[in-house]
């Protein structure tokens, strides 16, 4: 997983490199997200909804006759649910409150095209966008177990890697410089989340920054 991510921001600095000469735009976003995982085990519990934040830095292919986007970018998300709980004790009964926070961390190659409606640099505009890549989850989840004998409370720790793909469309109004809009994103990912499954779905509604150069 490490070597993934190594990978991943080796890509992020050679496009960096390639993009000095050229149009090229850093982009930040934030905003609602909605999880979805295809099961959760072992008493393990989460919140579907959360806050994210992303930014990506693309540039424009030299010569290319359309204005096609290219570069990387990194997105985090989280999601943290509480519940209280009663359960048997020697005193008869007795409470506390479990917490489980989840946090989703993609590091992605993306491509863009931006489709202008004004002339020139300003105007509004639409974006779609596709991105694909690694995506680490990370979480720790309370657990309460009861039995006849002993009630055992737990936190189960679970670190994972999966492979995500992200379309996302932005629309917009451009200044010149600068442009800001609102944007939509929908994530499907499969690989390893532990007790939340193999398969984790991802919507996303926020806004968003651009500044060109």
């Amino acid at each position: 997983m490490k070597c993934r991510a190594l990978l991943v921001l080796a890509l992020l600095l050679l496009a960096v490199t390639a993009a000095r000469g050229q149009e090229a735009a850093w982009t930040f976003s934030a905003g609602y997200s909605n999880i979805q995982f295809n099961e959760h085990t072992n008493g393990t519990f989460y919140t579907r909804d959360g806050p994210y934040f992303d930014f990506d830095f693309l540039f424009r292919i030299p010569e290319s006759k359309v204005p096609l986007l290219v570069g990387g970018g990194f997105g985090a998300s989280g999601y943290f649910d509480s519940r209280d709980v009663t359960f048997p004790a020697f005193s008869g009964f007795a409470s506390t409150t479990l917490y489980s926070d989840v946090s989703l961390f993609s590091f992605e190659a993306r491509a863009a095209m931006p489709i202008s409606f004004g002339r020139g640099p300003r105007g509004f505009f639409i974006m779609p966008k596709i991105g694909m890549g690694l995506l680490v989850s990370n979480y720790a989840i309370d657990t309460v177990q009861v039995t006849p004998t002993v009630t055992i409370l737990n936190t189960r720790y679970f670190t994972g890697a999966a492979f995500d793909i992200r379309p996302t469309i932005q629309a917009g109004y451009s200044w010149g410089p600068g442009s800001a809009g609102i944007e939509a994103s929908y994530m499907i990912a499969w690989g390893d989340f532990g007790d939340l499954g193999s398969q984790a779905q991802e919507v996303r509604i926020g806004a968003f920054f651009r500044f060109r150069f």
